[in-house]
């Protein structure tokens, strides 16, 4: 369990130094693993997406997690060792897969093409969505069809392959959906949008200017509404993208239509669209409101969206959400089997369907306030646990897994409303948004619990996060210290500062950052335009390291980084995508935003006055461990989130690959 003393902390470090790089592989004459069956039940996981054990301990301490407290006391409560960095893409994938980043090549929310024409281009590091391909008389050509990065096989696919039955139900990061001989999948976290982005929201408002409605947001658009002499007006809402059209080309997304009519006095309206209406009521959330898009006269697709009205007075602004798949006839699949989605707007009516399930975007730019996030958080949350509830009352299945976003996202939204010393702490905050984290986490030990007395008395039940959290108050550019330091060189800043490795003289440049927590090196016959030397990349790896250690924070004195990563340190088939450093801040500090993206800030250091003002995406893992709940004791002091497939796999008598890196902890 639990143990705090110095001598544990210092030996956690050591182990989570080993076994997060993939140390230690268990194999048996090279084969599978034989199986070693601990148990004649179920196996049920529930994963709680960036749960921070030193609060879950805090809460425990003062009686708010009763459910949480009754398994500790059954089985334990442990740190669980997150993957390096501990992203939610890399961490949730070393769970599915029982590797290290190496093995299963997802290694940052972004990746880079080191053979750009000028040079590397960064691109969304996890997968994408290939949208449809029309012919010229409209019929389809190649269907849409969504691919994963990642390689290796998740434990639920070796599971199945022996005869298991297992029940995936919105695990992060696994879309498209893994084939199931004798389970079925939930997709969620990884699931675009219909435009083929992770969230792209629309904000309409009749106080918008034309300036505004050009204006480049972070995951939205603003949009203005032109209303007629009757409170009435029309805007198109963008929907697939249509590749027969350049992309930036009038026409490259299609439209539907979307009307808006409001009664300014009373406070409400209606949204319609291809004849179908929803309410509008000031403060409150909409149902959905199904759309329809006709591509051509052969190809059409449906989706979703709903609204808050922030205004609907004197003033009109309503937030619009993303364009989501319709789960009836989902432009691409979201479920396995691909019906099943259907199946469950059957039990269920309509419901939200693309991955990032909270609309932090929005949030950030004003363009959705707290309380409406909040309750869609509820609603969310709530809609999920239904869904397991019913999956356990169901039965059918050898091991289910079952997880949440929302307690991360929380986390990132309103730790400015915890830390004193971040830029945009509130003292006199409303308690709500103060302690909604800990709602949040108590609304997950209230899941636990009902799960918990469905179980059967031989069931083993592990309930973990991914990652742990903590505060972001400064943002630091790595790309501009590389460049103060000789080893980046920028050919015109402008364009730098813009992000998208751009404006960067290559010949000169022998490192670069772009990721929320890659390093890469620049290296001859990679990179385009490469000047490294295979022979130089020990040594100059070694130096950026130690030079950056020493880094500190001119207005505090504080060290920067707690630790570098080389790349070196990861094994498997997927080594040649691998960052060449992979960094580690001290508590704190992060990649600032324009970093992430591959600008060169014009300053390194940056104070975080931004919404999103928790983090942990490059957070030395050693001190961003997620947490784990048993109810068997463990005899692994210190898990890895590589180890709960293997565990799961032993306990239900299935022979585990020899590739897989995890243990048995139970």
């Amino acid at each position: 369990m639990r143990d705090m003393s110095p001598k544990s902390k210092l030996s956690r470090r050591d182990f989570l130094r080993r076994t997060a790089a993939g140390a230690g592989v268990f194999a048996i004459g090279g084969g599978a693993r034989k199986a070693c069956a601990q148990t004649k039940g179920r196996v049920v996981i529930l994963g709680f997406d960036g749960a921070e054990p030193r609060i879950i301990e805090e809460m425990l301490g003062r009686g708010e997690l009763p459910n949480l407290a009754k398994l500790r006391d059954q089985g334990g409560f442990y740190d669980l060792a997150s993957s390096i960095p501990p992203q939610s893409p890399v961490a949730w994938n070393s769970f599915a897969t029982c590797k290290n980043p190496g093995g299963h090549n997802i290694f940052d929310f972004i990746r880079r093409n080191p053979k750009g024409s000028t040079g590397p281009l960064p691109y969304v590091g996890t997968g994408k969505l290939d949208p449809v391909q029309l012919g010229p008389d409209g019929s389809v050509a190649a269907p849409p069809k969504g691919l994963n990065y990642r390689k290796g096989r998740p434990f639920w696919s070796v599971a199945d392959e022996q005869g298991l039955r297992a029940k995936i139900l919105n695990v992060p990061f696994v879309f498209p959906p893994d084939p199931l001989k004798h389970g079925v999948m939930v997709c969620a976290l990884g699931v675009p949008d219909l435009r083929g982005t992770s969230s792209t929201y629309h904000s309409l408002s009749d106080r918008f200017t034309d300036a505004q409605a050009r204006e480049g947001l972070s995951g939205g658009q603003r949009m203005r509404l032109q209303f007629d002499g009757t409170d009435s007006a029309e805007l198109p809402l963008p929907g697939p993208r249509d590749t027969r059209r350049r992309f930036g080309q009038p026409g490259d997304y299609t439209t539907t239509t979307l009307r808006i009519s409001v009664d300014r006095k009373a406070g409400k309206g209606t949204a319609t669209s291809n004849g179908k209406s929803v309410e509008l009521v000031q403060g409150q959330w909409s149902e959905w409101l199904e759309l329809h898009y006709k591509m051509s006269d052969q190809y059409s697709v449906n989706g979703l969206t709903r609204f808050f009205p922030l205004e609907i007075g004197e003033t009109v602004r309503l937030y619009t959400a993303c364009v989501q798949f319709d789960p009836r006839a989902p432009y691409s699949p979201i479920t396995y089997p691909t019906e099943f989605s259907a199946e469950l707007a059957e039990r269920y009516g309509l419901y939200k369907t693309v991955g990032w399930a909270y609309d932090t975007h929005a949030l950030r730019q004003g363009d959705l306030d707290e309380d409406a996030f909040l309750q869609d958080v509820e609603r969310t949350m709530a809609w999920r646990e239904r869904l397991t509830l019913d999956e356990l009352d169901r039965g059918n299945f050898d091991v289910l897994a079952s997880a949440w976003t929302a307690t991360d996202r929380v986390g990132h939204m309103f730790w400015r409303f915890r830390d004193e010393k971040h830029p945009l702490y509130e003292a006199g905050a409303p308690e709500r948004w103060a302690k909604a984290l800990e709602m949040t986490y108590q609304r997950a030990d209230a899941a636990t619990g009902r799960v918990m007395e469905k179980l059967q008395p031989e069931d083993t039940l592990m309930v973990m996060s991914d990652h742990g959290f903590g505060t972001w108050r400064t943002g630091f550019n790595v790309n501009a210290w590389l460049r103060d330091n000789g080893y980046l060189a920028v050919s015109d800043p402008t364009k730098a500062a813009e992000g998208f490795l751009q404006g960067i003289n290559w010949s000169r440049s022998r490192a670069y950052s772009v990721g929320l927590s890659s390093l890469y090196l620049n290296l001859r016959g990679r990179e385009t335009g490469g000047i490294v030397d295979a022979a130089d990349v020990e040594r100059l790896t070694a130096e950026l390291r130690g030079k950056l250690l020493e880094v500190k924070d001119p207005a505090t004195g504080a060290k920067v980084f707690a630790d570098l990563h080389p790349g070196a340190g990861f094994k498997g088939e997927a080594m040649d995508e691998a960052p060449d450093m992979v960094l580690g801040y001290a508590a704190a500090y992060q990649s600032d935003k324009a970093c992430a993206k591959g600008g060169v800030a014009a300053a390194m250091f940056e104070s975080n006055a931004d919404k999103w003002s928790g983090e942990h995406a490059s957070t030395e893992y050693t001190l961003c461990p997620g947490m784990l709940f048993s109810s068997r004791k463990l005899a692994k002091e210190t898990p890895h989130i590589q180890d709960l497939g293997v565990t799961a796999l032993r306990l239900l008598g299935a022979d585990v690959p020899a590739d897989f890196e995890g243990d048995m902890v139970v």
